[in-house]
């Protein structure tokens, strides 16, 4: 849990170079701080055939600048943050988690015909849609709780999960 928070605080103060990237077609969710609009969106990465692609099944890649450009994720942001890490793999189902946080599961699939991250908190499953990190600024800005959204798959109903610092 303290890693997500260090990565997190690692993250807002770097910076990522920017440049043109293709823009992916189906978005699983992204990624926001409270330091700034630049933002962290996660795609579907499938191959030629359409079925996932085996090594990187969701690719992470920055907004910023409020969706004027697009930019790769640095090799520290892969691997000490932001980066996406494959927990099982099929053709089209992929188990996944965030570097700087391994204990939620994203399971990537088709539900209802789109590609979609699904995470079980507190008992539910819900449809993840974003992750927001509330950072306290200060010499060293550090995370104080990130929010997941989602839609919850068995009811259709808009929730919300803290995991605090």
């Amino acid at each position: 849990m303290k890693r997500l928070f260090l990565c997190t605080l690692l993250c807002a103060i770097s910076c990522a170079l920017a440049y043109a990237i293709d823009i992916p077609k189906e978005h699983i969710y992204i990624f926001e701080r409270s330091t700034n609009s630049n933002y962290v969106c996660y795609d579907i990465n499938l191959q030629e055939d359409g079925k996932l692609n085996q090594r990187e099944p969701v690719r992470g890649y920055w907004v910023l600048d409020e969706e004027t450009r697009l930019g790769e994720l640095t090799f520290f942001e892969r691997k000490v943050a932001f980066g996406i890490r494959v927990v099982s793999i099929k053709e089209q189902e992929a188990v996944v988690y965030m570097t700087a946080y391994k204990d939620l599961k994203i399971r990537v699939c088709k539900h209802k015909g789109k590609w979609m991250g699904i995470v079980k908190l507190n008992g539910h499953e819900m449809v993840l849609q974003k992750m927001f990190a509330q950072m306290k600024q200060s010499i060293y800005p550090r995370c104080e709780y990130v929010d997941i959204y989602g839609t919850d798959i068995k009811t259709g109903e808009k929730r919300r999960e803290r995991i605090k610092a």
